[in-house]
């Protein structure tokens, strides 16, 4: 069966970090890209997480496009509370080895679309994907999919409807919800039916490996945080369900919706609209709806573990 080409957007951020990975260690993909983003923390920072990420996975082939700075609009705004002052749990980190490719996220997206059927998880702020739409409308066409993590019907976890990707940089999702690509959309209401808890992480800091103790080094401060916001220990896994959907196309029940992003108002901007009511049947835009914790878990489990083996070997 032919790999699935994937580039990954991010801003890691401790649940790009297991996306990232999750990626890696699935034969189903083929990590052809990583272009990163303000959110998190600094675009500066989320670059150079994501050189220590390929450097841990032993894969330093992988080019990184570095990307947007600032939001198309509003304030430049992060997420350090969550996800530590580096993004990723204040480890210590060895200076990475592993170079940023001399083209900017935007070019880098375009060149590997000009080279085959590409699918874009999008994991972060869309600042980069609204600029793509903005500067090469030609490889709009191209992507054979689009799969975010973001938006919210229900709850926000920024504003009480407002999802952080979103809400990061509202501008730039309502021009990439206004696109005709195929775009699946993975907001809070399912990635809110996946976590991790202490046994998990405890399982990861058992291997002994320096990919244990970076998994658990990070998710630990992680859950630190949900326990102090939710009073629950839980480590949701929103970004690893974006590659989870394509990895396992089937296993997240999804919906058709029209999707509208509100960028103003008082209380409401970054506000993803999800219209279920069947009135746009031939929407372009499908919204997951449910997943089954136990598959993932059980997937994510054994992917890490078989990235640690070769690692070790």
């Amino acid at each position: 069966m032919a790999r699935t080409r994937v580039v990954i957007d991010t801003d890691p951020g401790v649940d790009d970090a297991v996306a990232i990975l999750l990626a890696l260690a699935s034969p189903e993909l083929e990590v052809v890209g990583i272009t990163t983003v303000n959110g998190n923390v600094a675009v500066d920072l989320t670059t150079t997480n994501a050189r220590r990420l390929l450097q841990l996975a032993q894969a330093a082939h992988v080019p990184i496009g570095a990307g947007a700075a600032v939001p198309l609009g509003g304030p430049v705004e992060h997420a350090a509370q969550v996800h530590g002052e580096d993004g990723l749990g204040d480890l210590q980190w060895a200076e990475p080895a592993v170079a940023i490719d001399s083209r900017d996220a935007v070019d880098l997206i375009s060149d590997l679309a000009d080279e085959g059927p590409l699918t874009l998880i999008a994991i972060g702020p869309l600042t980069n994907l609204a600029e793509l739409v903005r500067r090469r409308p030609d490889t709009v066409a191209k992507l054979e999919r689009v799969v975010i993590m973001g938006g919210a019907s229900f709850m926000g976890n920024v504003t009480a409807v407002a999802e952080f990707n979103v809400w990061a940089d509202p501008e730039a999702a309502a021009v990439v919800a206004a696109q005709q690509w195929p775009v699946t959309w993975l907001p809070l209401d399912v990635t809110h039916q996946v976590w991790l808890d202490d046994h998990d992480i405890d399982v990861f800091g058992s291997w002994g490996t320096e990919l244990g103790d970076r998994l658990a080094g990070m998710l630990r401060p992680y859950a630190n945080f949900y326990e102090s916001v939710t009073g629950v220990r839980h480590t949701i896994m929103h970004d690893a369900l974006a590659v989870y959907e394509v990895i396992a196309p089937g296993a997240i029940t999804c919906e058709v919706a029209g999707v509208d992003v509100e960028c103003g108002g008082d209380f409401a901007r970054g506000m993803t609209i999800f219209d279920r009511r069947g009135v746009d049947r031939q929407s372009n835009h499908r919204v997951g709806a449910s997943v089954d914790r136990a598959q993932f878990t059980a997937l994510l489990h054994e992917r890490l573990a078989r990235l640690n083996d070769y690692l070790r070997d």
